[in-house]
């Protein structure tokens, strides 16, 4: 074929008894050609005294090519009315309909190489008064019961229903084995309503992490405090500018010898003081004017994510935390999507249904995170800190705790989610001096609304990968923790 045009081609045929042989040639070089085979058989409906019937095998186990798809076209040579049209087909599976009263259509999917594909139509005798091939029994009712018993017989093997348990089990076994290996839990052994001392030297932002899973702008916050605890960093209140409603703090680096700091601590360090700060000044009203710009977003947003990075590898060391690879449920989601794109496109329509039994593995999400033993132990031992924390003014004894300790403590409250009712009772009265940094500086409403203007600050700047500024919302009071017989397919 070229185009609608027809060229005649070169063949040759041999016999063997009813088997024809045809070689078909074609001339051809680093080309594309379709062929069209047009070919009559004579005589081929049986026609008995109550039915006619065409029942002819199209493919069998000789064909030796895969085909992608067929379809094939039985027109009937006439009207048959109201009369009835029985058609069937065998040997593998497709559909067959009616399309009018002239045409029935067979279609395959895919038909592998060996695979019998045969039709068998039934309709009445005197659409065909030329035939010679004529018996006088009446065989309606026999053909009909045989085509029955033949669909029993494949109802009774439908190898997709075993298809379809072989791949739900498969998928159900995998999905229970990652989760037994990644979803197992330690459960530490310690227990108790209290714990009235930091239950380790872990940073702020470690506990976080320990505590929750994921690392906040609060924890950003808690480790730099933390560091002006520890005397490496110093905080002062700014003098209001003229016309400016709000006061600023200006954090100031004290110390430059850093090895005492945890890595984490002292890549903050460097980030905030050597990177976005001013000769080892830091100011939010600093940072607001020097980070407006997209490209400075989008390099906070990146270490943001660096600093988050060194956290949980903070945890991991600690030997807190199991953390697990992002490609195993990788490579479940593309198992399922395989799996599915398998079915449709290569195995036959009526196993379709079959996809059902991939839907469940993306279920079977393993945990990122998992806490250790000892992590475990560590999670219970905070969570009673958070409670003596928490219930402080209830259960405080006559003597009230030295003012370095609570500074201590105040430190944890924010990770843990209980600073603000921690504030709410530091007028508690703590030994220490009058000039501390709790009474001086982390007790005063002022610093409060610098703080909550920080959180909200970065977290707004994370969240949009832009500096909006107080954009995002934050609160120091939440929580923490937490075909088989070769018949009847159609």
């Amino acid at each position: 074929m070229n185009g609608r045009q027809e060229k005649a081609l070169e063949y040759e045929v041999s016999s063997s008894g009813t088997v024809h042989e045809y070689r078909i040639y074609a001339k051809s070089e680093n080309e594309t050609k379709t062929f069209k085979l047009t070919y009559t058989f004579k005589n081929v409906v049986q026609v008995y005294a109550d039915i006619a019937e065409l029942y002819w095998k199209f493919f069998d186990e000789t064909n030796p090519a895969a085909m992608e798809s067929v379809v094939i076209d039985i027109e009937l040579p006439g009207d048959p009315g109201s009369n009835p049209v029985w058609h069937f087909g065998h040997g593998t599976t497709g559909s067959v309909n009616r399309l009018d009263n002239h045409i029935i259509r067979y279609e395959v999917k895919s038909l592998p190489s060996g695979r019998m594909l045969e039709s068998r139509v039934l309709f009445p005798t005197w659409l065909v008064p030329g035939s010679t091939k004529i018996k006088q029994e009446p065989m309606l009712e026999n053909i009909l019961a045989e085509e029955e018993r033949w669909a029993a017989e494949d109802e009774g093997f439908d190898f997709s229903l075993i298809g379809a348990l072989v791949l739900l089990v498969g998928n159900l076994a995998w999905g229970i084995t990652v989760v037994r290996k990644y979803n197992r839990r330690f459960p530490g052994d310690w227990k108790g309503d209290y714990y009235r001392e930091l239950p380790s030297d872990a940073t702020p932002a470690v506990v976080s992490f320990l505590m929750n899973f994921r690392v906040e702008p609060r924890d950003l916050m808690a480790t730099l405090i933390d560091l002006v605890r520890k005397k490496h960093v110093s905080v002062e209140k700014q003098k209001k500018p003229s016309g400016k409603k709000k006061e600023d703090f200006v954090f100031r680096l004290k110390r430059q010898d850093r090895e005492e700091l945890q890595p984490h601590e002292q890549s903050l360090v460097e980030w905030l003081f050597d990177e976005l700060g001013n000769n080892g000044l830091l100011s939010l009203a600093d940072l607001k004017k020097t980070a407006k710009e997209t490209k400075s977003a989008k390099a906070f947003r990146k270490r943001w994510e660096e600093w988050q990075k060194e956290v949980q590898n903070a945890a991991k060391e600690r030997g807190y935390v199991l953390v697990r690879e992002k490609t195993v449920y990788t490579w479940m989601l593309l198992a399922t999507v395989l799996q599915i794109f398998v079915i449709f496109r290569f195995l036959p329509d009526s196993w379709n249904w079959t996809f059902l039994c991939v839907l469940p593995l993306p279920f079977f999400k393993p945990k990122r995170y998992r806490r250790t033993v000892l992590g475990s132990n560590e999670y219970n031992k905070w969570n009673a800190f958070k409670r003596f924390v928490r219930d402080y003014s209830q259960i405080a004894s006559r003597e009230p705790l030295a003012v370095y300790l609570w500074e201590h403590y105040f430190v944890y409250a924010i990770p843990l989610g209980v600073a603000k009712k921690m504030n709410a009772i530091s007028r508690i009265r703590i030994n220490g001096e009058e000039d501390s940094f709790a009474s001086s500086f982390l007790y005063t409403s002022t610093f409060w609304n610098s703080y909550d203007e920080w959180t909200s600050f970065i977290k707004g700047a994370i969240d949009s990968g832009s500096f909006t500024g107080g954009g995002g919302g934050f609160s120091l009071g939440g929580g923490g923790g937490g075909g088989g017989g070769g018949r009847g397919a159609f």
